[in-house]
């Protein structure tokens, strides 16, 4: 208790009758200071670099549950589109060619990674965008959202039965309408990366309709 008391009393009359959250320890939102970080100003998200074409349109990235723009990020054409296949395409064979197990370890390390210091910028983010409850998208929905990435992952590991002699097919998309959640998104990815498939993702919508990688 002594930690929350810079906090000061917590409004939970108040919080029970508006229903809305509690204060965040520390008075910072993670998603809000990660988006300052980058100026909220994203790009597509290609090869491991933001990629901010000039003389693009400005899309503006909404909370979902204020409609207040958070971010913008320029407007997607299929000159993108290219860019980012061909970057998914020189990723591919040398990411089907690791094999099961390695891929598998790999993506375990992934999970790992978003579950730890990153867990509070994930669930803040996933709130701004889905306009689920910060609560929610901290707990059931990051949860289901790794575990939906152990299991493809830990099959990979053993070998999948039945499956001797799979030879992945290469670039995937996976096409997702918006706001789409994190359990709804790795649902599509586990799997595919697990067995070898390199894939690209775009999301359609009015706030966001770069593709990105």
């Amino acid at each position: 208790m002594a930690a929350l008391a810079p906090l000061g009393t917590p409004p939970v009359p108040k919080i029970f009758a508006t229903m809305e959250e509690g204060p965040i320890p520390g008075g910072i939102n993670p998603g809000e200071a990660w988006l300052e970080s980058h100026g909220r100003s994203l790009g597509h998200f290609v090869g491991g670099t933001w990629l901010k074409p000039p003389g693009r349109t400005s899309l503006e990235c909404q909370e979902a549950a204020t409609g207040r723009t958070v971010a913008v990020v320029p407007a997607g054409d299929s000159s993108d589109l290219a860019v980012a296949v061909a970057a998914a395409a020189a990723a591919a064979e040398a990411w089907a060619g690791l094999g099961g197990p390695q891929r598998g370890q790999r993506l375990t390390r992934l999970a790992a990674t978003l579950e730890g210091d990153r867990r509070g910028t994930m669930g803040a983010l996933l709130a701004l965008a889905g306009g689920r409850p910060l609560c929610r998208t901290l707990g059931a929905d990051l949860d289901l959202g790794l575990r939906l990435l152990r299991v493809p992952a830990g099959g990979a590991q053993l070998g999948p039965p039945g499956l001797e002699g799979w030879t992945p097919l290469g670039v995937v998309a996976v096409v997702l309408g918006g706001p789409c959640s994190l359990p709804a998104l790795l649902w599509k990815l586990g799997p595919l990366l697990a067995m070898g498939e390199y894939s690209g993702r775009g999301q359609l919508g009015t706030s966001s309709r770069g593709t990105k990688m």
